[in-house]
This record gives C-alpha cells, sequence and structure tokens, in this order.
C-alpha cells in the first residue's frame, strides 16, 4: 500500500509513469479503473480546486466520493484525533484525501489509516498532488524540464505548494530563481535540504531585469553543479557585483511561478511591504515574451487581469490539468496496493522510546498539535562541514541544532562535538542514544556529565570588554554612512555580543543603530528584529551590514549566515566581526574586525561564557581539549565533570 504525503515519496520515474497516465487520462475514462471504489475526501481547510478536481477525478475514473468539505462541521469539532478519524474513515472508503492546517498531519494520518492517503496540503508544509499538476504543466508547455529556468515568485515562506515544486524541480534538474517578497523568503532548511541532496549551489542575483515584477527585493538562483560561490561574499565591490550582473543577464526565464500571501499562516495578519505582481509592464517587457505564467490558484492581486487574455498565462490551463494528473494518481495508487512503501526510516532515524528528549520547535508542527497521533521521531543528520549535529522533525521537516547527547548504557551525557560523530553514530544505530533539551533535563533523569580536559582562561571580563570596544570603534570608523549601519548577531553568543557593540556605538554617537538577530537553526524566523522592537520587520536593502558572531573557526556557520542574509534583501555591503578568530578555516571567508586570533588544534574547543546567557560572575573565554566520550577511562570526579560543562 502506498500513501503520497510528500513528493519524496515518489521516484523520477514513478513521476514520468503517473505523466504516461496523465497524458492518456481519455482511456483510464473509458475503462473506469476506479469502478466499485470510493474515496473520502477530508479537508480542515478551505479548498475549491483540489477537492473538486479529486473528486471530479475518481468520478471520471468510475469511482465513487463520500465527502466532509468542514472538518468543523465533524467529529473533530467534539475532539475526535486525526489518528481516530483516518482509523475510522479509512474503513468507510478505499482512499482518503485530506488536506489540514497542521504541518505533518497528513503523514500522521498516513500512519493509523489502512489504505492510502492523498496530501492536498498540510499546513505551510507540502503540497505534493499540485506539485505534479505544476511539473506536468510545465512539461505540456515546455518540454523536458531539465535545464528549464523557473522564477518563483511570492510567499516563499508558507507557500507549501513551493516547497513541494522547489525539491521537485530539483530533482529533475532545473534551475530555480527565488523572488520573494519583503519577509517571505525561501526557509533555509528547504536550501539546506537542495545543497545537500541535489548538490546544488546558491548566488544573490543582482538585476534589474525582474523590476518588472518587484522592485524592492532581489533574486537568488539556485542551480545544479556550478559551486560558484558567490554567497560567501563579505563586501559587495564592483568586480562580484559585474559577476552578479553578468549570470543575472544570460539567464533564460521559461516560467514565472506566482503565489499569493499566505495571510492564513501569518502572524496578525501579516506584513505590509512590497508585494510582486505581474501585469502590464512584465507583458511588455521583450525579455519575457516566452515566459509563461502559472499560478496554483487562488489569486488576490499579485496578477493582473490583463495577464488572463495573453497567451502566456497559463493558470486556468495550469488548473485544468489537475483532473487528469489526479486521474492518474489514483489510477497509480491503485495498482501499488499490494506492493511496500518506500520507507521514510535510514540508519539516522532517531526514535525516542523515552518521555524526554527532543521536540520539534515547530509550533504548528503535527507532533506538538497532537503528540497523542504522532511518534518522537527525527532524522539525526551529522553535519560535520560545520561541526554540528542536526535534528530533522520526520513529520514537517523542521530542524534543530542538538546541544546534548546521552549514552543511554552509560548514563552519561555531555555536549555534542563533531570528534564525537563516529561514537554517536554507533550509538544511534544500537538505539542507546539520548537526546536533551537542558543540562537540568538529563541530570533529573539519572545522567551524569561526561569529563572533558582543564579549561584554560584566554580571555578574562577585562579583555572581552575592550576588544569589543574596539570592534565598535574600527566599525564606526569604516562605516560610510552610520545612518544605515545595521548589526546582526547569530545567536545566541554573537547575538549578545552585536547587542555589546550596538550599545557602544549608540554610547558614541548617541543614536542606536539597527539591531537584528539571525536563527540558523530554528523554527521561528531566520531573521528577525532585536531593537528599535516597533519597526516592522527588518530591510536589508543597501544597509551597512555587520555579522557577529563569538568564534570562527571552519567558516561553515557564518557561510549559512550569509546565506540568510542574501535571501532576505541586497545589502550595500556585509562585514564580520568576531570575538575569536581561531584559524583553520574551511570555507573563505576573512573576519574583517578580529578581538583576538587564537591558533588552535582541531581537538581543542574555544568556548565563549557571556554573564547573559550563562551562571559566571565573570565574562570569559576558555579553551579546552576534547575527550571522546567513547573512550570510557573516567577518572575524574562528578564536581571536576560539571565544572568543566559549566
Amino acid at each position: 500500500m502506498r500513501s503520497l504525503t510528500s513528493i519524496a515519496d515518489l521516484t523520477n520515474d514513478e513521476i514520468e509513469e503517473i505523466f504516461s497516465l496523465a497524458d492518456g487520462a481519455d482511456k483510464l475514462r473509458t475503462d473506469r479503473v476506479a469502478a466499485g471504489h470510493i474515496m473520502a475526501t477530508l479537508f480542515y481547510e478551505p479548498s475549491t480546486r483540489t477537492r473538486l478536481s479529486f473528486e471530479s477525478a475518481m468520478q471520471r475514473l468510475g469511482g465513487s466520493v463520500i465527502s466532509c468539505s468542514d472538518m468543523k462541521a465533524s467529529s473533530t469539532a467534539k475532539g475526535e484525533t486525526i489518528a481516530d478519524t483516518a482509523k475510522v474513515v479509512s474503513s468507510y472508503a478505499d482512499v482518503l484525501v485530506v488536506r489540514h492546517n497542521w504541518d505533518g498531519a497528513v503523514q500522521a494520518m498516513a500512519e493509523h489509516a489502512d489504505v492510502p492517503v492523498i496530501n492536498a496540503g498540510d499546513g505551510s508544509h507540502e503540497h505534493p498532488s499540485q506539485t505534479l499538476c505544476d511539473l506536468y504543466t510545465l512539461r505540456r508547455e515546455k518540454g523536458d524540464l531539465k535545464g528549464l529556468t523557473v522564477v518563483l515568485c511570492g510567499d516563499l515562506k508558507n507557500g507549501r505548494t513551493i516547497h513541494s515544486l522547489v525539491y521537485a524541480l530539483a530533482r529533475f534538474g532545473a534551475n530555480v530563481v527565488t523572488l520573494a517578497a519583503q519577509g517571505m523568503e525561501l526557509p533555509q532548511y528547504v536550501i539546506d535540504r537542495v545543497e545537500r541532496e541535489y548538490d546544488y549551489a546558491l548566488a544573490p542575483v543582482a538585476s534589474d531585469d525582474l523590476s518588472a515584477v518587484v522592485t524592492e527585493t532581489d533574486a537568488l538562483y539556485l542551480t545544479p553543479k556550478q559551486p560558484h560561490q558567490l554567497a560567501l561574499f563579505t563586501q559587495v565591490d564592483k568586480v562580484i557585483q559585474t559577476r552578479l550582473n553578468t549570470l543575472a543577464a544570460g539567464l533564460r526565464y521559461d516560467a514565472f511561478y506566482m503565489t499569493r500571501k499566505q495571510k492564513e499562516r501569518m502572524k496578525e495578519g501579516g506584513r505590509d511591504s512590497s508585494y510582486p505582481m505581474i501585469g502590464s509592464d512584465f507583458l511588455k517587457e521583450q525579455r519575457f515574451q516566452d515566459t509563461v505564467v502559472m499560478h496554483p490558484l487562488p489569486r488576490v492581486d499579485e496578477l493582473s487581469p490583463e495577464v488572463d487574455n495573453d497567451r502566456r498565462g497559463i493558470y486556468f490551463k495550469q488548473a485544468a490539468y489537475g483532473v487528469p494528473v489526479r486521474m492518474a494518481l489514483l489510477k497509480f495508487l491503485f495498482d501499488q496496493r499490494a506492493t511496500q512503501p518506500r520507507t521514510k526510516k535510514s540508519e539516522d532515524t532517531y526514535e525516542n522510546p523515552l518521555p524526554f528528549g527532543p521536540k520539534c520547535r515547530n509550533s504548528n508542527c503535527v507532533t506538538l498539535k497532537e503528540p497523542i497521533s504522532t511518534q518522537s521521531r527525527f532524522e539525526i543528520h551529522f553535519a560535520d562541514e560545520i561541526g554540528a549535529l542536526i535534528q530533522t522533525c520526520s513529520y514537517c521537516d523542521h530542524r534543530l541544532k542538538i546541544e546534548l547527547i546521552g549514552h543511554g548504557v552509560s548514563k552519561r551525557y555531555c555536549a555534542y562535538d563533531v570528534a564525537f560523530a563516529d561514537t554517536v553514530r554507533v550509538w544511534l544505530k544500537n538505539k542507546e542514544l539520548a537526546i536533551f533539551d537542558s543540562i537540568k533535563e538529563a541530570e533529573e533523569h539519572g545522567y551524569e556529565p561526561y569529563k572533558s580536559s582543564p579549561q584554560r582562561v584566554l580571555m578574562g571580563e577585562a579583555e572581552i570588554i575592550t576588544a569589543v570596544s574596539e570592534i565598535s570603534e574600527q566599525i564606526l570608523r569604516d562605516c560610510q554612512d552610520p545612518d544605515r549601519l545595521m548589526i546582526l548577531g547569530v545567536r545566541s553568543n554573537g547575538s549578545r555580543l552585536a547587542q555589546r557593540i550596538a550599545g557602544e556605538i549608540a554610547a558614541r554617537r548617541k543614536r542606536k543603530p539597527e539591531l537584528g538577530e539571525i536563527e540558523i537553526y530554528g523554527s521561528g524566523d531566520e531573521l528577525r528584529r532585536v531593537s528599535p522592537a516597533d519597526a516592522g520587520p527588518l530591510n536589508l536593502k543597501d544597509r551597512e551590514v555587520i555579522l557577529v558572531d563569538d568564534v570562527i573557526f571552519s567558516g561553515r556557520t557564518i557561510k549559512s549566515a550569509l546565506s540568510i542574509i542574501f535571501r532576505s534583501g541586497r545589502p550595500r555591503s556585509v562585514r564580520l566581526a568576531v570575538l575569536i578568530d581561531r584559524g583553520h578555516r574551511q570555507i573563505p571567508v576573512k573576519p574583517n574586525y578580529v578581538g583576538k586570533n587564537i591558533p588552535s588544534s582541531e581537538k581543542e574547543r574555544v568556548r565563549v561564557k557571556l554573564r547573559e546567557l550563562e551562571p559566571c560572575e565573570q565574562d570569559q573565554a576558555v579553551i579546552y581539549s576534547i575527550i571522546n566520550p567513547g573512550d570510557n577511562s573516567e577518572t575524574t570526579t562528578r564536581d571536576a565533570e560539571r565544572a568543566a560543562l559549566n
């Protein structure tokens, strides 16, 4: 039995098989391939095209439909769980089509249903059947998908159709240009997955060619196997600008995929900002004469009615393709009833059998909304290139950096370090790995800390204060326009240091610069304002940005932070300030401002302790050697171990 909860449930060959079936939709209708079958549609959110096209598809195949178009009028209103709903309704029907407002809810229902389940959209996560329609439309209108350049416009953060489509386009070798409305950029976890799984590279595109669609944001270019690394620069000089303009000038835009602002998924109704629009200016541009315009619909005001009567506006044809594609999908799933589903579990799947441990940080994830219907399950990614251990929710794909790990047999815990990667892989394979949100949680469950070597102080409080002051002075000296200055700190230590630098600059200028925070491995806004708090979303356009972190070693964290910055707007420049530079750079990023250069070996760790974040009386930067927890020669006392962690 096969379900479709994510576009990843289908191989490229299976997608092509579905397209071939869709090409022969008339024969499927004549053969009545679904005769005697019943489809149930369960929609927890409003729908017109998706629900009706599924119901039309099933009826054309000779099947019948039972429908609950408003789940608020169902037993859900009485408190029935989605797990129970799936179990009950799957005894009435041969296939379920579900739309839900929670991320990952359809996956959870598929785990409890006895029949195939199709995801008709889950929160802001995915919409795989719409992606099939989009790919089919592109193939019919443009031919082979490989090598096409598709521009994704509008709300790329909350648009579930976008996330599924990006993954699918990457799989088929298409080029993707993202043109997001301000504050609605493609999430970093989507870009990371495309880079990691499909070997895509990302670069910002500076081009006036797209001004016919939007004027206040810049584009990003995702393309396979061209590691141009243009996202790594920290100063937009003339040479880099020329390279970017050359890259943009050479692009052929095959399709624009426009989305509406997803107001229902935004806090307080969303943001007031410039939103991309396709209208008369677009239609007049010579370079767009062969560029088709797509939209999953419904539209609001991002598509002008003028486009309706133009041959390039194919969104109504795109909607019509939804029927043959969904006919083909239903036929495919009925034929697959005797086959096993494609396994989503890997050797790096972490299932936590204990009542404590990691939880998804996405507030709209089904695992938080209704834990009783889900399992605590994550994919563990060993991001050795940045020295981090990342957990990805198996339901909603949101990521979180793991800080504390434990060994279930020895009942010991420690902070994760890349030096432990091989040991942790063994623990994971043997189901001995424990993951904690805090030291308190670990110790409440009887775990004791592993040891580390004695710590040596590299910088005391006075030296840290002096370094912050000198860095602030250098920043002001180099700043061309202090009124356009913006300080961005990498959470958590980098953010605190950024606040101190902003305070120093304010004391000198009698005016505090704008201050923001970057969270690389979170589930909320990746870029958010710290102060002034009531000034709306940060606008990086033409700003002099100072990126602040506590320690730079490999440069991978800075690479991710720069990616977030250049997805959010085109600053005039980006300069990097760090308290400590350890050397050993794997990424060619050079700090502009350094408090102290401290060469150290790969087995040594440098840690900055700030009063605001840790229970210490004074600021400190310390260095210590890593002792692998796989080496069970533990001779130090519990007090010494606790001191090492603190």
